[in-house]
């Protein structure tokens, strides 16, 4: 991924309220099971935060059994969770089978620039053996809700701030409610951000010198236009190290050419994965597979050329690429036209 993003997609399974009442006389509640909860501050009014959360739950298809706006509480019905999902979200043992969740979640505004959602997840098993005997109720991991908790963030960034889709840093940026920090990941060595130093489980301290809190994170993007060079401190393994790393803004009224690529993550080399019908790329005869070795006499051969290089498209000026089919070497001309459906990765 080559965008900032800041929450990671999951697929929760959900049924209608009735199985929430039929499981509480099962012997499920929420106080039948234990969770430490955890908690995410969030840019945003009370108002704001609270509608992402609700629309959240909508769009999951998680049901909802109490939700009291006046006290910012949501309670929901009793989902079912895959084996896969029960295992990942809960301290299940290894012989147990797919089970149960319901969430306890709270709103609460810390200032009008921040608001606080606290999930706490509860989890018992349909089926499985342990120690303590049959359909027992496990606690919580705490992923779940980290989760959930990034679609709220997501669906709110996306509201509040939408030139966001457009920054590219090369790795996505988590709070960790534990650290009070935004940690990196998904840095591979195959994206922008690897490439500039950045990994896994840094710790952002400060980008240019002002430390970075929930608040202010987005302030040091929504200024980007074009390429910006930031310096970013991170904690990394007890030691604090300073990066400087450039950001890019793709404005996406910007001309495009109908195609978008792919680092290989073994040969690092760029690769079309597809090519837009009757796009400009289409009809010079780009095709999906195909390595692009340059473009106007630049090699393409790290992200900062690849995104100068869609920078410097304008509308109707040639683009020569230089590309690789099975073993030859070929050139192809493609005139950008007016912006096409695309994403930070589409040139």
């Amino acid at each position: 991924m080559q965008k900032v993003h800041f929450f990671q997609k999951s697929r929760l399974r959900a049924v209608s309220s009735l199985l929430f009442l039929f499981f509480l006389l099962s012997g499920f509640s929420l106080t039948s099971s234990k969770s430490g909860g955890r908690s995410f501050p969030l840019p945003g009014n009370f108002e704001e935060v609270w509608n992402a959360t609700v629309a959240i739950l909508e769009e999951e298809k998680i049901p909802i059994a109490v939700m009291r706006k006046q006290d910012g509480y949501i309670q929901t019905a009793t989902f079912p969770l895959y084996k896969k999902e029960y295992k990942a979200w809960a301290k299940a043992p290894t012989l147990s089978s797919q089970g149960f969740c319901a969430l306890e979640l709270g709103v609460v505004e810390k200032d009008p620039a921040m608001t606080i959602v606290g999930l706490k997840g509860y989890f018992r098993r349909k089926t499985g053996l342990s120690s303590r005997g049959f359909r027992s109720t496990d606690k919580s991991r705490g992923v779940f809700e980290g989760l959930l908790a990034k679609k709220i963030q997501e669906r709110l960034v996306t509201a509040k701030f939408p030139k966001m889709k457009s920054i590219v840093l090369g790795c996505n940026l988590y709070y960790d409610d534990e650290t009070l920090h935004y940690l990196v990941y998904e840095a591979e060595p195959s994206q922008l951000a690897y490439e500039q130093g950045l990994r896994n489980l840094d710790m952002i301290l400060k980008i240019d010198g002002k430390e970075v809190t929930p608040v202010n994170l987005f302030d040091f993007f929504l200024n980007i236009d074009g390429e910006v060079l930031k310096k970013f401190t991170v904690l990394r393994r007890k030691e604090t190290l300073e990066l400087p790393v450039t950001i890019f803004f793709l404005n996406p009224e910007s001309p495009r050419l109908g195609f978008r690529v792919a680092r290989d993550p073994d040969s690092l080399r760029f690769k079309v994965t597809e090519v837009l019908k009757d796009s400009p790329a289409s009809r010079a005869g780009l095709l999906p597979g195909d390595i692009l070795l340059g473009q106007n006499g630049t090699a393409l051969d790290n992200w900062k050329h690849y995104y100068r290089a869609v920078l410097a498209q304008k509308g109707n000026e040639v683009q020569n690429f230089k590309i690789e089919r099975n073993g030859k070497i070929l050139e192809k001309k493609i005139i950008p036209v007016a912006a096409v459906p695309s994403t930070p990765a589409t040139l």
